[in-house]
């Protein structure tokens, strides 16, 4: 690699000559994918086992991916001679070029790269709470991510793309997990718009373009009858109906499970329910008195969405910026305007206001707190973690789950589709929520309606570890931990309402450099007296996001912080548990942690990891086996968003979200034994094969492959369909 000196002047000098012959060696080594130090291996070698699902694609090539990972200082591009080289380089600026994870090089300026090595930690004034510098999202930690290679049987390394796997798929490189597109940033309608519109990805519901009656397409009488401005035309509606996905094995799970299908015609697998030369939309007696509820809870009333959108809804707990104005304190006359559903509420000083403002001293309250000890606790997972992975995680021996992040803000609105994250599965035993909010006071509210419409939830988790710029902008997530006041008086406003345990998730801090989790630690030890049920921690800090390793020195360090004068609160660790190994080096041994196996981005890669995790064994899955999972998650799938074209879309959708973490997995059977098991942050080399086609698929990094692999489950897609995940990892880091 060639090396950037500073002369005496500070200007940046490169070592042309080391750079040419660096720019000679690369090329030879450009499509070489095993790290140095170790033998390019060369294999031909084919499937060794096959599996019932071969297929025959034309080869490609996959996505070029950085293979260190690291940010890569080099000079201009090359002159023709060095006397000119030299010129040149004293005439022109130099460039910072930086590879990103796809290869991909882009230009940075070396000025605006300096500003970028500033502190990260908020200052205050001499006033309490009011923060004059917000804390950048610039991760100052120097030292290079290192980054890993896995070892792989040399027979499953190849040279090339394998030949069953699809032609590559371009898509915007350089985005990080949960990171928006940069041309979105700021322009929030535009998003929601496309995101919107991404759900269907081109594949319209021709029923629902022609506007036909629901209640017809049902099967039922519409109550509107001849003014019903909808149509009623039965004949058009089954020449327009699509073919049923004759991949979806078990036919409609809403006829099987409730006896009716509410979808009649429109459902793309009604041929076990429907008769399609009349549109009879059949009935099963034995299973028509089921209510629904009994499988799937916590759906919020009609009426009560109503109160909440025109804000009607009597809370308890009064809004915080009135006391505020009550107090003289400094509030806009647009905050003073905006109701709270709105989201929109800034009080300057809101520190202050926290303390004088509520008394929210929690009554004594009856708590049925939950054990997580032994126990495995699939964490929240924004977007992947629906109702159906939850549903496959419990099908695979989770003990405990947790619906994804839900906005406050969004739930006082009552949209609807927020208040989807808060439902729960029959399944799912033991089930908790995860509110991100900003204020005491919308904590307080929130709390307010979920006793009052008795939501069945076992705890409510608080979120102080969201990393999202969208979210810790608002104040919410991580950034919520740098106020301690509007923390604590959020947990004492929710133990006054709350009939369940409340648990606190949080990170080691901001920067990695300065972490200050082990000093918020023993306050909540004090605040939670009785109210707070567990404090999980992340081993990273807000500006790591999901870089670089878990620190559990820390997180063992932070729990023992705790007072011993007082009761403790069990702390459970989080990150890179991959295994059951990683279970035992990661909380077993290391003093203070409730011995809790917390799982996330490991249960997405591996669904099947709290299986290894109880029966202490590295599980050889097969290519069929995980298939089935799919299947599973498929049927899932179609009972929780619909079997009509947009539940299969909507199904379809979050099954390649899913697939863009389960393709990174390396069956053990292709590992060397030094390798097993496969580390989280280890990347296998970029051409590889499995021990059958639907295994080499399995493996594929190519969107295209997922698809693939969805038609076999869900149907052909149409033309022109193409896929890009939401959550784009930086490489394995």
């Amino acid at each position: 690699m060639s090396t950037a000196t500073t002369g005496e002047d500070g200007t940046p000098q490169v070592d042309l000559d080391a750079k040419m012959e660096e720019t000679q060696s690369s090329v030879a080594e450009e499509d070489m994918h095993v790290k140095t130090g170790s033998a390019p291996v060369t294999s031909t070698a084919t499937a060794t086992e096959t599996d019932a699902s071969t297929i025959k694609i034309d080869s490609s090539k996959l996505p070029t991916e950085n293979q260190t990972g690291k940010s890569e200082t080099v000079s201009s591009p090359p002159v023709k001679s060095e006397d000119v080289a030299k010129d040149n380089a004293k005439e022109q600026p130099t460039e910072v070029v930086v590879a990103d994870h796809f290869g991909a090089l882009k230009k940075e300026d070396p000025d605006e790269a300096g500003k970028s090595q500033g502190s990260n930690n908020p200052t205050f004034d001499g006033k309490k709470g009011e923060e004059v510098q917000e804390p950048t999202d610039v991760n100052t930690n120097t030292t290079p991510a290192k980054v890993y290679d896995i070892d792989l049987k040399p027979e499953y390394i190849l040279n090339s793309r394998h030949a069953c796997l699809e032609e590559e798929e371009k898509y915007t490189p350089g985005l990080g997990e949960d990171e928006q597109h940069p041309n979105q940033k700021g322009k929030r309608n535009r998003h929601k718009k496309n995101v919107k519109n991404s759900m269907k990805r081109g594949l319209e519901d021709t029923l629902s373009d022609m506007k036909m009656c629901k209640a017809t397409m049902m099967g039922e009488e519409c109550k509107f009858g001849d003014t019903c401005k909808f149509s009623h035309d039965m004949k058009a509606m089954l020449s327009m109906r699509e073919d049923d996905i004759k991949e979806v094995e078990g036919g409609c799970p809403h006829y099987q499970i409730y006896g009716k299908c509410p979808y009649g015609i429109a459902c793309r697998v009604g041929g076990s329910h429907l008769n399609l030369a009349t549109g009879v939309n059949f009935v099963k007696e034995e299973c028509i008195r089921c209510d629904k509820n009994i499988f799937v809870k916590n759906a919020l009333p009609y009426s009560t969405t109503v109160l909440l959108r025109k804000r009607k809804y009597k809370f308890v707990c009064k809004r915080l910026d009135k006391f505020a104005k009550k107090k003289n304190w400094n509030v806009s006359k647009d905050d003073e305007n905006e109701g709270e559903g709105g989201g929109k509420g800034k009080v300057e000083g809101g520190e202050k206001a926290n303390e004088g403002a509520m008394d929210l001293t929690p009554l004594p309250k009856t708590r049925k707190l939950i054990d997580f000890s032994n126990k495995v606790y699939v964490a929240p997972l924004t977007t992947v973690g629906n109702l159906p992975f939850r549903r496959i995680m419990k099908k695979h021996g989770a003990d405990i789950t947790c619906g994804e992040m839900a906005v406050a803000t969004s739930l006082l609105q009552g949209r609807v589709g927020e208040w989807t994250l808060l439902k729960r599965h029959a399944d799912e035993d033991i089930f908790g929520v995860q509110i991100a909010a900003a204020h005491a006071d919308v904590y307080t509210r929130l709390s307010e309606v979920i006793e009052n419409e008795k939501l069945e939830i076992d705890f409510l988790d608080m979120n102080l570890g969201c990393p999202i710029d969208a979210i810790c902008k608002t104040g919410a997530g991580a950034k919520l931990m740098l106020r301690e006041n509007a923390i604590r008086e959020s947990v004492l406003g929710m133990a006054k309402n709350l009939g369940c345990p409340i648990t606190i998730k949080i990170r080691t801090g901001w920067d990695q450099k300065k972490p200050f989790a082990h000093k918020l630690v023993p306050k909540i030890q004090q605040w939670g007296l009785g109210s707070v049920g567990a404090i999980m921690m992340h081993g990273r800090s807000r500006l790591q996001r999901y870089s670089n390793l878990a620190d559990w020195d820390y997180i063992s360090m932070a729990s023992q912080e705790q007072s011993s004068e007082i009761e403790t609160i069990p702390l459970i660790g989080n990150g890179d548990i991959f295994s059951y190994a990683d279970y035992e080096e990661k909380v077993l041994k290391h003093e203070g942690l409730s011995p809790t196996a917390m799982i996330g981005r490991g249960a997405l890669i591996k669904p099947w990891l709290p299986t290894e995790i109880k029966e202490k064994r590295h599980w050889d899955i097969s290519a069929s086996e995980r298939l089935d999972i799919l299947k599973d998650f498929v049927r899932f799938g179609l009972e929780h968003w619909g079997s009509d074209t947009y539940g299969v879309n909507n199904t379809r959708r979050f099954l390649l979200e899913w697939m863009s973490f389960l393709c990174r997995y390396v069956p053990v059977g292709l590992l060397e034994a030094q390798s097993v098991p496969q580390q989280m942050h280890q990347r296998p080399p970029r051409h590889m094969c499995g021990r059958s086609d639907l295994e080499t698929m399995m493996m594929s990094m190519n969107s295209a492959d997922w698809v693939k692999i969805s038609e076999m489950l869900l149907g052909p897609v149409r033309e022109g369909f193409k896929f890009e995940p939401k959550h784009k990892a930086k490489g394995y880091k």
